[in-house]
């Protein structure tokens, strides 16, 4: 053959080969997958609304009346109760007393519901704001059923549950390191559940050099989110922020865990409020056509709703690159997406009073923009996606930071089976760790050493 058909016949087999190696290019193989494919958002609003959220009825230092009446001034459409060990009734019914919690008598914060007449006046928007003096015009629904179950333990390992029947999860002391026990407790009575403030729990450690948290409480909480499938996901955001500065990070770390066995796991943003100050420090805008237990249920399985939050501390690979401590009043609004919708590999983010937004995927930021004219798209297909799991979005103004659940990037690969591989002698030492007489005088233990370091 000569030196020209030798050449002739090599480019004739590439040019065959190019469709082979472009079809094979790691961007072009996927679905997004977004939770909010079904929301229209010409017809659908957002609802502030706050799930986690105490008074004296629990350890509270408001209230119950108050932390109503304060939250419907703070313009909230949904407010539930999650008091620990107390599962939530209408705010016109006395709530569940625990003995636990009769100090607060002691301290003046008595318990007493809302009238008939104010309860009507509250959920139906004729209850005037004490600013205006005038009716609302819009009632706040009254979410029932809620309860932050192990409420009484050192640990923390706390887990909302919502949808619960008034009799369960009343009187309930919990248990140490009790994710099991709440988990399972939610879903044998049909309820669904999130872990509350994963920070928080005594067996998180946060390596600030590394900006990631110690492997053996990410292992934990993953087991736990793929065990119990009425388990939506964790708070993201707390309003604790000293203990919980970091929950964004595991978010991510658990995200990247759960989904090769086809488990999306959902961030949610509870104030945990104690006191009125903290109720507006952040929440959630669920995106409904009407409110109704039905529709937040929904809602909250789907993923079709938003967090927001007026404080935001850096974290390790997602920033942002300073802190974020705003003013927590009405008056001081949050970016409001009007929709985030996909189209082949691009994702378009349409917000009002929006400075700008970054795009996270597998815990790192990926892009930052600026919104042009209320309006920024990622273009996945002017970047590697290779190993790309999902993407999500933190959009940010002056005032705070609102985020959106995670887009998965679908690969049309079946889900791994999980199969808990958790070694017997770690079981074992997690057990005896459980137990309350360990943990007491290890939290006694704890604070003599740390007083005498001092």
């Amino acid at each position: 053959m000569t030196k020209k058909g030798l050449i002739a016949v090599l480019l004739a087999l590439l040019t065959a080969l190019t469709p082979v190696f472009a079809s094979a290019a790691p961007n072009s193989d996927y679905t997004l997958v977004s939770p909010y494919k079904d929301v229209d958002w010409s017809s659908r609003k957002a609802y502030k609304t706050g799930l986690h959220t105490h008074s004296s009825v629990s350890d509270g230092s408001e209230t119950f009346r108050n932390m109503i009446y304060a939250a419907y001034e703070q313009n909230y459409d949904i407010l539930s109760f999650s008091e620990h060990g107390i599962t939530g009734r209408a705010w016109d019914k006395t709530p569940f007393i625990r003995p636990l919690y009769l100090y607060s008598y002691l301290l003046g914060y008595d318990k007493k519901p809302l009238t008939p007449e104010e309860f009507a006046a509250v959920t139906d928007g004729s209850a005037a704001v004490g600013a205006t003096g005038e009716a609302r015009g819009r009632g706040m629904f009254c979410l029932t059923g809620s309860n932050e179950l192990n409420g009484v333990t050192v640990t923390m390992s706390h887990v909302n549950g919502y949808f619960l029947p008034e009799n369960v999860g009343n009187m309930d002391w919990g248990f140490e390191n009790g994710y099991d026990y709440a988990l399972s407790l939610v879903e044998k009575h049909g309820g669904v559940s999130h872990i509350n403030h994963p920070g928080d729990w005594s067996g998180t450690v946060w390596d600030d050099k590394k900006g990631e948290f110690n492997a053996e409480s990410v292992d934990l909480l993953t087991d736990k989110l793929l065990r119990y499938p009425s388990c939506l996901g964790v708070e993201a955001v707390n309003g604790f922020t000293s203990v919980t500065a970091h929950d964004r990070v595991m978010w991510d770390s658990l995200l990247t865990r759960c989904l090769p066995y086809g488990k999306t796991v959902f961030g949610f943003a509870g104030s945990d409020a104690h006191t009125t100050g903290r109720l507006n420090s952040c929440f959630m805008y669920f995106m409904l056509d009407e409110v109704s237990n039905e529709s937040i249920r929904s809602c909250m399985e789907r993923g079709e709703f938003f967090g927001a939050t007026h404080t935001v501390i850096s974290s390790g690979a997602i920033g942002p690159e300073q802190d974020v401590h705003a003013p927590e009043g009405v008056d001081q609004p949050l970016a409001r997406v009007s929709s985030l919708t996909t189209e082949g590999h691009k994702i378009t983010l349409c917000a009002g009073n929006a400075d700008y937004v970054q795009w996270i995927a597998n815990g790192r930021i990926i892009a930052k923009q600026e919104l042009s004219d209320g309006k920024a798209t990622l273009d996945l297909d002017t970047m590697s996606t290779a190993d790309m799991l999902y993407v999500r979005c933190e959009i940010y103004n002056v005032n705070g930071m609102v985020f959106s659940q995670p887009i998965v990037i679908d690969r049309g690969s079946a889900p791994l089976k999980y199969e808990p591989n958790i070694p017997a002698a770690r079981r074992v030492e997690f057990i005896l760790k459980s137990t309350r007489v360990y943990v007491i005088f290890k939290a006694l233990f704890d604070l003599i050493s740390g007083s005498i370091k001092k």
